[in-house]
């Protein structure tokens, strides 16, 4: 049976027999953080990206897949206009990532070094009919340095939009300020699905291994 909790359904595919057959319910890493910009400021953001004339149709990272995903999108990270949103991103990324860490002592000895960085910031804009086929985010060159993926919603989005992690038996809907922290690794295949009831914007990230980075000796 599954479990709804404020627009999150949670399964039990993660469920393993126990002792005497009782159901263990295994850690499905994926943890969800609500008003993590407010509601002004998401609606800020969407209206500026629709004035941004740079913004392009969506691409994955090594552009060998074009028809897995459909959008557009803009790197706010690496433009000047953008600094703001940009450091408002990674100030409140830095406080979910310290409690995300803080459930997961191997990961918290790693984001708290400087062996990981963050990427910069990905605005997208998501029509209906358009989305994001089941994919991992850390797998060939250019992406397989990828620890922690990060998803934050701009918009709620009442019917379709939710992203489907089908292993764990879990969908998230898209509610504005919403941010979500998961392994981008082959354990959490996703997809986004096409929303339906309206447009959905997404702020994507990654914390990454910093392959130039070398311990004191």
């Amino acid at each position: 049976m599954a479990v709804k909790d404020r627009g999150v359904q949670i399964g039990t595919l993660g469920a393993q027999q126990g002792p005497q057959g009782a159901q263990i319910q295994q850690p499905h890493f994926i943890r969800m953080y609500r008003d993590t910009f407010s509601r002004e400021l998401c609606e800020e953001v969407i209206r500026r990206f629709e004035a941004d004339e740079r913004k392009h149709a969506s691409t994955t990272a090594t552009r060998d897949k074009p028809r897995l995903r459909s959008g557009t999108m803009l790197q706010i990270g690496d433009l000047p206009e953008w600094r703001d949103i940009a450091e408002a991103y990674s100030v409140a990324l830095e406080k979910n990532l310290t409690a995300y860490a803080e459930a997961f002592p191997t990961l918290k000895q790693l984001v708290s070094t400087p062996a990981t960085k963050r990427t910069p910031p990905l605005l997208e804009r998501i029509e209906p009919g358009q989305g994001f086929g089941m994919h991992i985010d850390a797998s060939v060159a250019g992406t397989h340095d990828r620890m922690v993926a990060v998803l934050m919603y701009l918009k709620d989005v009442e019917e379709g939009g939710f992203t489907d992690f089908p292993f764990q038996s879990i969908r998230v809907k898209p509610r504005a300020g919403l941010m979500l922290l998961f392994p981008p690794y082959w354990t959490h295949p996703h997809q986004g699905v096409s929303p339906v009831s309206g447009v959905k914007y997404n702020l994507t990230s990654y914390v990454v291994v910093d392959n130039n980075f070398r311990p004191p000796r």
